[in-house]
């Protein structure tokens, strides 16, 4: 009888640094549930090496699957990039990472670029965090 080899992941995580440029951190596999904390613990640890100006690059050009985890985890990592004054790239335009960006409405809090260099050329000024960023908020909410 044989025994079929269980992968300990379905991730593949490489990360690489371009000097004053920025971090690459190149993500293979499925996004989901049961990767997402690999993901997160890697991430969180590649953004622990970056300081502004650089900028953190996830490369999904190799991403099989985006699931809702895998989304919230971008989020959290564009927040926590935020708060440090780091500029978050992310890389893929396959349709497993477009579409579940696309349509969730994640496009404008996520920006697909194509490769990574054209995310390295990207450098916008970072946001701090601290900006007003356009919630309807009313001067004098009514209470009941």
């Amino acid at each position: 009888m044989s025994e079929l080899a269980i992968p300990n992941s379905l991730l593949g995580l490489t990360t690489e640094c371009y000097g004053e440029t920025g971090v690459v951190v190149t993500v293979s596999g499925e996004i989901d549930l049961s990767t997402r904390d690999e993901l997160a613990e890697y991430l969180n640890r590649a953004l622990e090496t970056v300081s502004p100006p650089q900028s953190l690059i996830v490369d999904l050009s190799e991403v099989t699957f985006l699931g809702s985890a895998g989304l919230a985890l971008l989020l959290d990592t564009q927040d926590a990039a935020v708060r440090r004054g780091v500029p978050l790239r992310v890389v893929g335009t396959q349709r497993a990472v477009r579409r579940p960006i696309e349509a969730v409405g994640l496009s404008d809090m996520l920006p697909l670029h194509t490769t990574v260099q054209e995310a390295l050329a990207d450098v916008p000024v970072p946001r701090r965090g601290e900006e007003l960023i356009g919630l309807p908020l009313q001067a004098n909410p009514v209470i009941h």
